[in-house]
């Protein structure tokens, strides 16, 4: 059975991250890192009432949100009683704390494990004397225990034989569902903690059990406000500005790996990749933002512990490449693109000199010298970029306007501390400027295009007019490669030479131009908002958060203030009731769509905010 692709919110202590649907249920669970693996197959509570009821259920669910900003809690009713469930996840033992007020009096909890992200082959055994249950696979164990008195239990067939109210006692299988009737009075306690030994998984539970839900909540709490505690709040007239700030805060918190530094783009929905290549991952061109969030709300050093993460996963030749696991490998990638490495060196020098920290430049010296050798190779002195990548979005291998704004914004800031280059990199400037009104402007449409030199298929490449279009024959192998000169699809990335990386300023004339392409051709007439370009397909072609937000900052930098606001107060509208950010909103609904919540939706959100 699939997992949902929806979620409604992340719960998470910065090392660990787990996930919950809109009806409550645990769909995924993350450790021993917020990035892998998954442990949990299925996780659910019932209650007996002339049968099995599965309360985490859209047909029971009242109400749900945060709790004191960390915890997640779901109100049912059924039969006239309610249900209260709470999860949060300590943050001493990374362990899963889930809290159920309830007066009915036979409680069940089930668990199907997927240790390591792999459901085969593993094995569940009871430790009667301790009443914990145990779930393991190549050294990896899950262990469940509770507060409350188990009254009876199976590793077997566990949904089925409770049907009868009864449970046959089976205390070994493998392929384990397990299924646990507690002795409820009124509240059910459930821990669930993960290890790489049977020992480390009952020394962490009998501490849990030992401290008490009470304790392990308050001492939670006092984590997470000591954690919001250095968090910069900007005062709007709407009052819910603050809990929105916070929520972002919240998730660039629990997206990073604080053992490590790296930050997700966003806790995994597609593992097995359906629709997209994945978002559990950490993207130097989505971080170039999300730091730049991070340090508006005063999370300066979580954003050099980033950068510590990024300069200690820097490839040889001195780039980085499309993304990575947040242990620093190299994660599934299908093509360099040139943005992220420029993305990187503009966003950690735009770090120091925002925050007077120039003593790390020194530090990453080398480093720096390494990527932007790579860059000032990419750049022909006289022809501009010469290098084909992919673009923003990953789908088009050519030379695009993004990421030539973005390396000429890392060259501009880099000359400074690198006098050595300061020439060369002068005479890159220049050319990259001279290739954006040349090759990157169209006369017939009086603006600038997205991309050059696309490879496209020999289909759409036969279609296309001589005068826009040319092949490459490869000497060495038998292969013939097709372009497109110019791709003149309207595409929201073309803000990039303006914002963030002041390639141009607002007066210029073909500039001017691609905004009003961009207003006329991805505003989305139905609900709003602004897709990424103009015949945008992915998961239905709908406008996204950050994108709306993007052209927002413009207006607002332009002093468009109604405009912005007007867009702004659209992106909020479009949050999830609990303050979340999802990536798009559904073109004909308006709910929510994809990913939620997306770093870089909260971090476009924060970036408008202090801009």
């Amino acid at each position: 059975m699939r997992k949902p692709h929806v979620i409604e919110a992340i719960i998470g202590n910065t090392k660990v991250l787990g996930q919950l649907d809109s009806n409550g249920i645990l769909q995924r669970f993350y450790w021993p890192a917020v990035d892998y693996y998954q442990q949990v197959k299925l996780f659910l509570a019932a209650v007996f009432l002339d049968g099995l009821v599965f309360f985490e259920d859209e047909n029971f669910k009242i109400k749900s949100g945060f709790v004191d900003d960390f915890a997640y809690f779901f109100e049912y009713k059924i039969a006239d009683k309610t249900i209260f469930q709470l999860d949060f996840v300590d943050f001493e033992t990374d362990s899963l704390v889930r809290l159920w007020e309830t007066g009915f009096e036979d409680f069940y909890v089930f668990l199907e494990p997927m240790i390591n992200s792999s459901s085969l082959f593993n094995a569940a055994k009871v430790d009667k004397k301790n009443e914990i249950i145990y779930a393991y696979f190549k050294g990896t164990y899950i262990g469940l225990a509770f507060e409350n008195k188990i009254e009876s239990f199976t590793v077997k067939n566990g949904i089925s034989d409770a049907n009868d109210n009864q449970l046959e006692g089976w205390s070994e299988a493998t392929n384990p569902q397990i299924a646990v009737k507690l002795k409820n009075t009124g509240r059910v306690v459930c821990f669930l903690a993960f290890g790489n030994s049977k020992d480390e998984v009952y020394h962490k539970l009998s501490y849990l059990k030992q401290k008490g839900y009470d304790d392990i909540y308050s001492q939670t709490k006092a984590f997470w406000e000591k954690k919001f505690s250095k968090v910069k709040l900007v005062c709007t007239e709407d009052t819910k500005d603050i809990e929105l700030q916070k929520r972002s805060a919240y998730v660039f918190y629990t997206l990073q790996n604080s053992k490590t530094g790296g930050i997700l783009a966003a806790s995994e929905v597609d593992e097995k990749f359906y629709h997209c290549g994945g978002y559990g991952f950490v993207w130097g061109r989505d971080a170039a933002f999300i730091v730049s969030a991070m340090d508006a709300l005063g999370l300066s050093k979580e954003v050099e512990k980033f950068f510590e993460f990024k300069f200690s996963c820097q490839e040889k030749e001195g780039f980085w490449d499309q993304r990575y696991y947040t242990d620093g490998t190299l994660a599934p990638s299908w093509g360099v693109q040139i943005d992220e490495t420029a993305s990187v060196v503009w966003g950690f020098l735009e770090h120091c000199e925002k925050k007077n920290s120039l003593h790390l430049i020194d530090l990453y010296k080398d480093k720096l010298k390494k990527a932007l050798l790579f860059l000032i190779a990419l750049v022909d002195s006289t022809k501009g970029v010469v290098c084909r990548s992919f673009d923003l979005w990953e789908e088009r291998e050519g030379i695009h306007l993004y990421s030539n704004a973005s390396i000429y914004a890392a060259l501009k800031k880099a000359k400074k501390y690198f006098p050595e280059f300061e020439s060369e990199i002068e005479k890159k400037l220049k050319a990259i400027k001279n290739q954006m009104a040349t090759r990157f402007y169209s006369p017939k449409l009086s603006r600038y295009v997205r991309s050059t030199d696309v490879r496209i298929s020999r289909e759409e490449f036969l279609k296309l007019p001589e005068e826009n279009r040319y092949m490459q024959k490869d000497e060495r192998y038998e292969i013939t490669y097709y372009f497109k000169k110019q791709d003149e699809v309207v595409d929201i990335s073309m803000l990039g030479i303006y914002y963030p990386f002041e390639m141009v300023d607002s007066s210029d004339k073909a500039f001017k131009a691609t905004i009003l392409a961009i207003e006329r051709e991805c505003q989305n007439s139905i609900v709003g908002g602004y897709k990424r370009y103009s015949d945008d397909r992915y998961i239905g072609g709908n406008p996204w958060i950050l994108t709306t937000l993007w052209l927002a900052i413009y207006y607002k930098k332009t002093g468009q203030i109604d405009r912005a606001e007007k867009l702004f107060e659209w992106a909020k509208a479009h949050s999830l009731p609990n303050g979340l950010f999802p990536e798009q909103v559904d073109r004909i609904t308006g709910k929510p769509a994809w990913v939620v919540p997306l770093a870089w939706s909260h971090a476009m959100y924060v970036l408008y905010l202090y801009e």
